[in-house]
């Protein structure tokens, strides 16, 4: 149970990181077509959200963050919890 909390926490991590990429992408691609003349075109997301960026893009980003989120959980569980490797403060090891 402990473990499924832990990974799903680190895939709505990686699904949050993914929004900001989002953003950051549509942002700097609305610019782009505006700064050569290009009217930027609606696309939606599952009919729910209206977007600058194609579908593709939209749908690549959210499968990378969920499943980078899941790949990072199942990784970092092994570290922390099965191998106990811990970062230690002032180079001090606690016993």
């Amino acid at each position: 149970m402990k473990r499924n909390v832990y990974i799903l926490s680190w895939v709505i991590l990686g699904l949050l990181l993914s929004m900001l990429v989002h953003a950051f992408a549509e942002v700097r691609y609305i610019d782009y077509l505006l700064s050569h003349g290009i009217a930027p075109e609606d696309h939606t997301f599952f009919g729910l959200a209206y977007c600058a960026l194609p579908v593709w893009v939209q749908s690549g980003l959210l499968l990378a963050g969920a499943v980078g989120g899941f790949y990072a959980g199942v990784y970092f569980w092994k570290v922390v919890y099965i191998e106990k490797r811990r970062w230690h403060r002032y180079g001090k090891k606690r016993n």
